[in-house]
C-alpha cells in the first residue's frame, strides 16, 4: 500500500478511536434527568424509535457512526435495551434511505464540530458546556477520521487492497459477503459503499449477485463495528450488539443465498446521482432496502424478548467496564404506593453498594499494580455515584413529603445517610486514586514495611465491605458477634498501623513528602471502614 494511503488509513483509525472516547465521555457528563426523559420521550415506543435511528443515520450520513452514537447512549443510561434495539433498526433504514435521498456528507461538518467544541471544552466556564465540548469534539474528530478512511479506500484503480483479496473475496457470495462487511469498516457511507462496490464489478467484471452480496454485508459491518465499540462498554451494551449482530445475520445469511432472486423485483431507482453503472448500483440499493427493512423488522419484533433476556443479570461485566449512571428502579409514578416506593429506593441503593464495591475493588488492585485504565474506570464510578446521590436523594425527598405511613417515614433518615455515606466512600476511594497518581509522578518510594502496612489496611478494609456487601446485597444475617470481633480487630490495626508509621518518621525512614501521602491513604482506608460501620448499623435499624 503507497504510503500516503497507509498514512490516511493509521490517522483515521487514530482520529476515530479518539472522537469515539471524546463522545462516550461527553454522553456521560451531559446526560441528566431532563435529557434522558427527553430521550425516553421520543423512543417510548417501536415506532418512534424507529423513526428516531433513521433520522440519525441520515442525519450523519454513515450506519456505523449512527451505532456508535446509540452505544454511547446506551452507556450513558439515555437508551435502555428495548429502546436500543428500535433505534439500531432505525439506523438501518436510515442507511438505506440515504441511498435515495439528498444528504449532507459528513465530512462537511466534521470541521465546525471540532472548532465549536474545542471552544467549548477549553474556554467554556460551565461545566456542562465544557462536557458539551467533549461531546461535540468527540463527534468532529470521529467524523474526520471515517472521512480519512473513507478517501485512503474510495479510489480502487490499482488499489493495493482490493488486489490483495481478488482471488479470495469476489469468486462466491459469502466470500463476497464477508468483504463487503470488512470494507464497511473503511468506507462508512452507503452511497460511497456502493460506489466502491459498483466500481470493482465494473473493474473487475463481477456479476451482480457478489456485487449485492457485497453491499449486504454492508449492513453487516455497522453491526460487527457495534460490537468492537460495545467491548469497552457496560454489559448491557454488549449484549445489545450482540443480539443485533445475531438478529443481522438471520436475515443477511438467508437473503445472500437468494440474492439472484431478489435483483428481479422492480423497485425503485436511487436517482440521478449514479451516472456510472446505474443498473447495477440499482440492483445493490434493491437487495440493501429489502435487508435492512426485513433487519428492522425483526429486531422491533424481538426487542421486547430481549430486553427482558438482557436485563435478567445486572452485573459490571469485567475489570474496565462502567454501569449505566443512572437510577434503573426508580419510577414517580410509584410514590402513591410507599411501600412499593421504599423497596424500588432498596434495590437502587444495591446498586450503589455494588458500584462502591467495585470501585473500592479497583482502587485496591491500582494501589500495588498501577493501570491507567482502571483509574479512569474508577473516576467513571465516581461520577455514577454522585449520579445515582442525587437520583435517590431527590427520590427518597418526593416519598417522605407524599408519604402519610410512619413505617415508611421511620426508614427514609436511614435510607438517605446510607446513600450519603455510600457516595463519600466513592470520594475515599478518589482520595486514594489521587494519592497513587500523585506517588507514580513524584515518583515517591515508600518503604517494604510501609508497602506491607498498606497491604494490611487494604485486606482489612475489603473483609469489611465484603461483610457490608454481604449484608445490602445478598441480605445475610447479621452476626452481632462477628462484627465486634472484626471491629476489635480492625481497631488493633489501625493502631499498629499508625504506631509503625511514626516510629518510620522518627528513625528518619520517611521523607516529609512520603510521610504526608501515606498518613492520607491510612486516613481514606479508616474513614472507608467508619462509613460501613455506620451503613451497618443503619440496616439494623431497619431490621429491629
Amino acid at each position: 500500500m503507497p504510503f500516503s494511503l497507509f498514512e490516511g488509513a493509521l490517522g483515521g483509525i487514530g482520529l476515530f478511536l479518539l472522537g469515539m472516547r471524546f463522545m462516550s465521555d461527553g454522553i456521560r457528563t451531559v446526560a441528566d434527568g431532563r435529557i434522558r426523559s427527553a430521550f425516553f420521550s421520543a423512543t417510548s415506543n417501536r415506532l418512534s424509535s424507529l423513526l428516531f435511528g433513521a433520522l440519525l443515520s441520515l442525519t450523519l450520513n454513515s450506519a456505523s457512526a449512527a451505532v456508535i452514537i446509540a452505544i454511547g447512549m446506551v452507556n450513558g443510561g439515555v437508551l435502555n435495551v428495548f429502546q436500543a434495539l428500535n433505534v439500531l433498526g432505525g439506523v438501518l433504514l436510515g442507511a438505506s434511505l440515504s441511498l435515495y435521498l439528498p444528504v449532507v456528507p459528513y465530512g462537511v461538518v466534521a470541521t465546525p464540530l471540532v472548532f465549536v467544541g474545542v471552544l467549548l471544552k477549553f474556554f467554556a466556564r460551565r461545566r456542562r458546556l465544557a462536557s458539551g465540548g467533549d461531546l461535540l469534539l468527540g463527534a468532529g474528530l470521529l467524523f474526520l477520521g471515517l472521512t480519512l478512511l473513507e478517501g485512503s479506500f474510495s479510489p480502487t484503480e490499482h488499489h493495493p487492497f482490493y488486489g490483495a483479496f481478488h482471488g479470495a473475496f469476489f469468486q462466491s457470495p459469502f466470500p463476497a459477503l464477508a468483504f463487503g462487511s470488512l470494507l464497511s469498516c473503511f468506507v462508512q457511507s452507503s452511497t460511497s459503499l456502493l460506489q466502491v462496490v459498483s466500481s470493482l464489478a465494473l473493474s473487475n467484471h463481477l456479476e451482480g449477485g457478489i456485487a449485492s452480496a457485497m453491499a449486504l454485508g454492508g449492513l453487516l459491518g455497522g453491526a460487527v463495528i457495534g460490537c468492537l465499540v460495545a467491548m469497552a462498554g457496560i454489559t448491557v451494551s454488549r449484549r445489545i450488539t450482540v443480539g443485533f449482530l445475531l438478529i443481522n445475520l438471520a436475515v443477511i445469511v438467508p437473503l445472500t443465498l437468494i440474492v439472484p432472486s431478489l435483483l428481479e423485483i422492480p423497485f425503485v431507482s436511487p436517482g440521478g446521482r449514479f451516472a456510472l453503472g446505474a443498473p447495477l448500483l440499482n440492483s445493490m440499493a434493491q437487495a440493501h432496502s429489502i435487508a435492512s427493512a426485513l433487519t428492522a423488522c425483526l429486531a422491533s419484533l424481538l426487542s421486547g424478548l430481549l430486553s427482558r433476556v438482557a436485563g435478567t443479570h445486572d452485573d459490571h461485566g469485567g475489570a474496565y467496564s462502567v454501569p449505566q449512571p443512572c437510577a434503573g428502579y426508580l419510577d414517580s409514578r410509584i410514590l402513591n404506593t410507599p411501600t412499593l416506593a421504599l423497596e424500588q429506593a432498596r434495590k437502587e441503593i444495591g446498586r450503589m453498594v455494588a458500584v462502591t464495591s467495585f470501585m473500592f475493588a479497583d482502587t485496591r488492585e491500582l494501589l500495588f499494580d498501577y493501570d491507567a485504565r482502571r483509574a479512569e474506570t474508577i473516576r467513571n464510578h465516581e461520577q455514577v455515584l454522585d449520579s445515582l446521590n442525587h437520583e435517590i436523594t431527590a427520590f427518597l425527598a418526593k416519598l417522605a413529603r407524599s408519604s402519610t405511613n410512619t413505617a415508611v417515614s421511620f426508614q427514609i433518615p436511614g435510607l438517605l445517610q446510607m446513600v450519603t455515606d455510600l457516595e463519600k466512600i466513592g470520594d475515599c476511594c478518589e482520595k486514594i486514586l489521587d494519592c497513587i497518581v500523585a506517588r507514580k509522578e513524584e515518583h515517591i518510594l515508600f518503604s517494604e514495611d510501609a508497602m506491607e502496612d498498606l497491604r494490611r489496611l487494604a485486606a482489612l478494609v475489603g473483609s469489611i465491605f465484603s461483610v457490608l456487601e454481604a449484608m445490602g446485597m445478598q441480605g445475610a444475617p447479621h452476626d452481632d458477634m462477628g462484627t465486634q470481633e472484626l471491629k476489635a480487630s480492625a481497631g488493633n490495626t489501625f493502631d499498629r498501623v499508625k504506631r509503625s508509621h511514626i516510629e518510620r518518621i522518627c528513625s528518619g525512614i520517611c521523607s516529609p513528602r512520603t510521610a504526608l501521602m501515606f498518613n492520607e491513604l491510612n486516613e481514606a482506608f479508616v474513614r472507608i471502614a467508619e462509613l460501613s460501620w455506620n451503613i451497618m448499623a443503619v440496616r439494623e435499624r431497619k431490621n429491629g
